[in-house]
């Protein structure tokens, strides 16, 4: 059985912050209309700095995310965040 500590047992997918593609179901409205990388990037930090502040440190990204791994990578540089004190989960194993 694998332990998973109790500050990662909530995460915060990427995939929609990294690709606008993968929002559906009119929650692209949220955006206004702003999916330029700039403005995407911007939104990406802003929910991870919720999420931060609301305790997630477990962070589901992908290659086949968009940019999600860019976003979190420089979010994480960014705020100087020890990388000991956050999980990141990926993918691995398949090709396109």
């Amino acid at each position: 059985m694998i332990h998973v500590p109790s500050s990662h047992r909530i995460g915060l997918g990427m995939a929609a912050l990294g690709r606008p593609g993968y929002i559906n179901l009119g929650h692209a409205a949220a955006l206004h209309g702003q999916t330029d990388a700039a403005a995407m990037a911007a939104h990406a930090r802003a929910v991870l700095d919720a999420a931060w502040q609301g305790g997630v440190r477990y962070f589901d990204a992908a290659r086949s995310y968009g940019r999600g791994e860019e976003f979190l990578g420089e979010w994480l540089h960014a705020r100087q965040i020890d990388p000991a004190a956050v999980a990141v989960g990926s993918k691995w194993g398949y090709t396109y």
